[in-house]
């Protein structure tokens, strides 16, 4: 129908904007993934409004209005509004939509919009805790490939080369993706059985915790080769979009499993 165009438009008008803002590649791509996810989420219905007369039509329709005004006037990363345009205009939509009191029919598409704000508070508390194991984990690799890494807290140092774990090295982010692809996944394609929801919730951590030690692993070899363009390599693979290649490696293997065991319920 025409507003599932217009809410096509608004995600479109949304990822466009926070490329134009210069937005972190982790947010562009997390937002992308969200938009996607929504996509699915109302491909298959003819979304209708019901009754203009309401009051939660006419907010509604204010409320948009003044949200794609105001993405308008966002010029850079230090106006963080480009956190919330996603979810507030999601909200707006679903107001113009349905009454406030039939919200929850459409509330998957706005529970998968606030992944996006709140994947700061994430970071935070998930950092608090893989802190506590991420430099032991990755020096335990390192040690098993025939070095010998010294672990100091959050330095590792090879030889004569130190290697920081940082904030954005523990993995934070590569697990809020594989959370995000699973709760997507549940709003679109439900698992039943709760054996089946509790392993692929582990398997989520498991894989993801795995695969951020190995990046931490190769980039802690490439401070410690003697490469001659190992800066390039480190850069890449830890600020660029090369270590995205890390989650899109996680969320593919955590699908592969999911569709699996989905697979397995149709099957009975």
């Amino acid at each position: 129908s025409i507003y599932n165009l217009l809410i096509y438009l608004f995600l479109i008008w949304n990822s466009l904007k926070l490329y134009i803002i210069n937005s972190d590649p982790i947010i562009q791509i997390l937002n992308l993934l969200l938009s996607i996810g929504i996509y699915f989420c109302i491909e298959d219905k003819n979304l209708q409004i019901k009754d203009k007369r309401r009051i939660d039509f006419f907010i509604g329709i204010v409320g948009i209005s003044l949200v794609i005004l105001r993405s308008f006037i966002l010029n850079n990363v230090d106006d963080k509004y480009y956190y919330f345009n996603l979810p507030i205009g999601i909200f707006f939509f679903i107001l113009i939509l349905k009454p406030f009191r039939e919200f929850i029919n459409l509330k998957k598409i706005f529970i998968i919009s606030l992944l996006l704000p709140l994947r700061r508070l994430f970071f935070e508390l998930a950092n608090f805790v893989l802190g506590y194991f991420i430099a032991p984990l990755t020096s335990f690799a390192l040690f098993s490939l025939g070095k010998d890494p010294i672990l100091d807290g959050e330095n590792i140092f090879i030889g004569n080369n130190q290697f920081i774990i940082e904030k954005g090295c523990l993995g934070a982010d590569n697990l809020y993706f594989v959370l995000s692809t699973l709760l997507i996944y549940s709003c679109i394609f439900r698992l039943r059985k709760i054996n089946n929801i509790i392993n692929i919730f582990i398997a989520s951590i498991a894989i993801s915790i795995f695969i951020n030690i190995i990046r931490n692993t190769l980039l802690a070899l490439v401070v410690s080769s003697n490469l001659n363009y190992k800066k390039e390599m480190f850069n890449f693979l830890h600020d660029s979009f090369g270590s995205l290649t890390f989650s899109f490696f996680s969320v593919l293997f955590i699908s592969f499993l999911y569709f699996k065991f989905l697979n397995k319920e149709l099957k009975y």
